[in-house]
């Protein structure tokens, strides 16, 4: 697979994906502590600002929701339903 963005033409990224939040979210997300990653998301609130650092930031916090959800009641309800419905 490439990873040349060219390859693809022309994407219109939205504002919450672009390549530049992705990459942001992974530089915080690959700090090696807790001080570094306190750090690096001061220095990405610098540079990107508020609003660029609310994606960025979402993104970080989508897999504890991810978790989150699946332990909800109305999750496990809905998982049960659908197995009645296609056995």
């Amino acid at each position: 697979m490439t990873t040349n963005l060219e390859a693809f033409g022309d994407i219109n990224f939205p504002k919450h994906l672009t390549p530049k939040i992705v990459h942001s979210a992974l530089f915080i997300h690959n700090a090696k502590d807790k001080a570094e990653t306190i750090t690096r998301v001061k220095f990405l609130t610098k540079e990107l600002g508020e609003k660029m650092m609310t994606y960025v930031m979402a993104l970080l916090i989508l897999p504890i929701l991810m978790d989150n959800m699946t332990k909800s009641v109305d999750y496990t309800n809905f998982i049960a339903s659908r197995k009645k419905t296609i056995n």
